[in-house]
């Protein structure tokens, strides 16, 4: 089965015109993904304690994942 290539249009809100960069690269790379893991990644990225935990754990949980 071919692929479906769609341009869309997204708002990027940074607190400084340096975060814009690293922002939107984010997005790009997540746009790679497939649709499951997407939906997995959005739905963590409305929970406060995985939010909390990703960000005082990162290099655990990367370790924890590439091992």
């Amino acid at each position: 089965m071919g692929s479906v290539k769609q341009s869309i249009q997204i708002e990027v809100v940074a607190k400084t015109p340096f975060e814009l960069k690293p922002k939107t690269s984010a997005i790009k790379e997540l746009a790679k993904l497939d649709a499951e893991v997407l939906t997995k990644l959005a739905e963590l990225s409305k929970n406060k304690t995985a939010i909390t935990q990703l960000k005082t754990n990162f290099e655990m949980i990367k370790g924890f994942l590439t091992a």
